[in-house]
Order: structure tokens, then sequence, then C-alpha cells
């Protein structure tokens, strides 16, 4: 992730600079998403540590399950601003957000290995989610604007660098510990400098602004009385599937512990699944464009369940394999719903996205500390096989959906 950004700016800088005139028949830029990706990636690098690190933090401070996936709720708490920091993004530009947010994630995610008590845990998390928040609200937009017509293309590297990000992590911070012990988690931080210095440059001709000729951001009255029709499907999907995807990333880590795995181990196996997901959500973007996002996001869904189930009830080389077919189709369904939401409502991308990421990531946090409860009342191996039979559930929703984002 590092080197692909400092790849990056070798390159002549984006000559995308005040907003022009633009239209919808604009090619895909690619120099800019691939920017736009490699800042997600560095950002996500960082938030990838929380849930590697889950099982040392719940020994250190002798928490339960259930205080552990509270930690992942108070990062996601800010991300309840995110609508107003989208509707701001489309009318101000706001690429500072984005440019700042490895130093800022980095600085106070670091600092969790010098925190003396789980509250002081809790508040660097808490802390770090405003970062988040603004990034997560203003990025996918700079994407689909500069995707053309391929905004499932856009997407899928968006999410690509993304899962790079929580590909790398994992195995960073495990070699840290390694070599530092948890204490010397904060000289981690410089990476997040380097990101920064390196966004500023690549980034400084981009706007989050879009302005197209003989065009403008819808009424912001008009675009809430039209989002419910796109938005409430998705969100329930996210809502239904977001138990299976707690377990596989939130509490792998834990669970793989709890079966017996040594930390390295356990650390690397999320890694494997974001690896696999890389690979996963790149073939999305390339794909479904042309197949169509919701019939990708139905495929993956279906796909991820019988995966985690292989992974549940094999052992060995055929559970890493199950393993990685998980990764390979959990997470696609995230960059089909983007591309939907991007084409849907082209002028006023950052407002809708915000309130889509925003109620994406606040859910999701729920969903993390009630698996926390049932897995404290029931263990994690009985709460995932649940979490994957629910998931089912969800693919009748997704016929709501429209078959194409465009």
């Amino acid at each position: 992730m590092w080197f692909f950004l400092i790849m990056n700016i070798i390159e002549k800088p984006s000559s995308l600079s005040t907003p022009v005139a633009a239209s919808e028949d604009d090619e895909f830029q690619t120099a800019e998403v691939i920017t736009v990706a490699g800042a997600h990636g560095a950002h996500d690098t960082y938030f990838s540590f929380l849930p590697t690190i889950l099982p040392l933090l719940i020994e250190k401070f002798s928490i339960s399950t259930t205080q552990a996936g509270l930690l992942t709720a108070f990062s996601q708490i800010p991300n309840l601003l995110q609508p107003v920091i989208g509707l701001l993004a489309d009318r101000k530009n706001l690429k500072m957000l984005v440019v700042l947010a490895p130093t800022l994630s980095g600085s106070l995610i670091t600092l969790i290995g010098v925190a003396p008590n789980y509250g002081t845990v809790a508040l660097l998390l808490l802390l770090a989610g405003f970062s988040t928040a603004g990034f997560h609200s203003i990025a996918p937009g700079m994407v689909g604007a500069r995707s053309g017509r391929k905004v499932g293309r856009g997407m899928g590297f968006f999410m690509v660098g993304g899962e790079l990000g929580f590909s790398v992590g994992p195995l960073l911070v495990v070699a840290a510990i390694g070599y530092l012990t948890l204490r010397g988690l904060p000289w981690l931080i410089t990476l997040g400098l380097l990101a920064s210095f390196i966004l500023y440059f690549r980034l400084r001709n981009i706007s989050t602004v879009r302005h197209i000729e003989n065009k403008s951001s819808l009424p912001v009255r008009q675009v809430f009385r039209e989002m419910p029709e796109l938005l409430a499907p998705i969100i329930s999907v996210v809502f239904i599937t977001g138990f299976l995807i707690a377990n596989v990333v939130n509490y792998l880590p834990t669970f793989m512990a709890r079966e017996g795995a040594a930390f390295s181990l356990a650390g690397a196996s999320l890694a494997v699944v974001e690896i696999s997901g890389t690979v996963g959500v790149l073939l999305m973007g390339l794909f479904s464009d042309r197949l169509g996002q919701r019939n990708v996001a139905i495929v993956g869904t279906v796909a991820s369940v019988v995966f985690s189930a292989g992974f549940l009830w094999t052992h060995g080389w055929l559970q890493i394999l199950m393993l990685v077919g998980t990764g390979l189709t959990v997470f696609i369904s995230n960059p089909a719903f983007l591309a939907m939401i991007q084409t849907r409502f082209p002028y006023n991308r950052s407002l809708v996205n915000g309130v889509y990421m925003s109620s994406s990531f606040i859910l999701r946090s729920v969903v993390v500390v009630i698996v926390g409860l049932l897995a404290d009342r029931f263990g994690l191996r009985p709460v995932f096989a649940w979490s994957a039979a629910a998931s089912l559930l969800a693919v009748p929703i997704m016929l709501l959906l429209p078959d194409r984002s465009r």
C-alpha cells in the first residue's frame, strides 16, 4: 500500500484542478481514481489494527467480548455527521479531510498501544471516528465524479484501496508488536505522515465540488424525498449481512485465538480474508457494470454464506481455502451499492453517500455490539453460524434494487 502511494507521487499531478464543465460521458480518469483509492488504503490500514489487537486488549484490560465490541461502536459514533459533511463537500472543497485522514487516524489509533485503561482506548477511538467520518463521506463522491459511466469500476478501485489497507494492516501490526511490543505502536504513525504528505501533492488540484455545465445539485429536500426508494433496501441489506461481516472482520482474530491459534496466526487469518477481499472487489469493479450491481451483490451474498459455513466445519488447508472464498465474496456488495448511489444521484454524490455511509457504519457498529453480547452468552462459533445463515434473508430484499446502476 505504501509503495503504491509512493509510486503515485512520481506521476504528474492531476490536471483536474478547478471545477470545469463536465459530462456523464467523461472517460474513466484512472490517475485520479487510483490516487483517492490509495488514500483509502492508507487510512484503512490503521483501522485494521483494532480487530487484530482485540485479543490483546481483552487480556490486558480484562474486558468481555461485549466491551471489546463497544470499542468499534465508539469509533463509529461520529459517522452520524457524515450527511452534514457530505452536504458541505458538495458545495465547498473539503479535500484536506481526505489528505489528513491517514495522519489523524494513525496518530489516534497507534496511541492505543500506550493507553493506560479501557476508557482511554474508547476516547481515542471516538476521536479517530471524526477522521474516518470526514474521509468516507467525501472520498467515494470524488471517485464517482471521475469514473464517467464506469462507476462500478470506480467504486471497485476505491474498495480495492481499502481492502489493501486492511490486508497490510494486520500483518504490519503483528510484526510491529513482535518487535516493539504493544507499547511500540506509536512508531507506526510515521507511515501515516508519509501518506498524508504524498496525498497533499497528488490531490492538490482535485476538488470535492463538481461543477457541471447547465446542471446543478438537486434541492436538499428533493434529495431526501427520493433517497428512501434506493437507500431503504440497501440499508436493510447492510444490517442483515452485517452480522456475518462482524464475525469475519471484527471478531475473526478473537475467534481464532479462542480456537487455539497463536496471536500471529490469528492476525494472519484477517489478512487472508482482506487480501481475498481485495481480489473480490477488484473483480466486482471490472464486471459489475456489465453484469449489473444487483446481480453481483446477490451472488456475493449467497456465496459468502456457503464459504463461511465451509470455514466453520472444515480444518487445515481446506479451512484456509474456505476463508479465502469468504473474503472473495463477503465484501463485494458494498462497492455495488456505492455504484448504485453514485449513479442515481450524480450531482449530490457526497450528501447521499454521507447518508449511506453513516447509516452503514452506525448499523454495523450496533451489530458488532450485538454479536459481542450473543458471543458472551452462547460463544463465538454458534453466533458465527447463525450470522451466516441469517444473511440469506437479505436476498429477497436485494430483488427490490435496480439490476443495473446506469
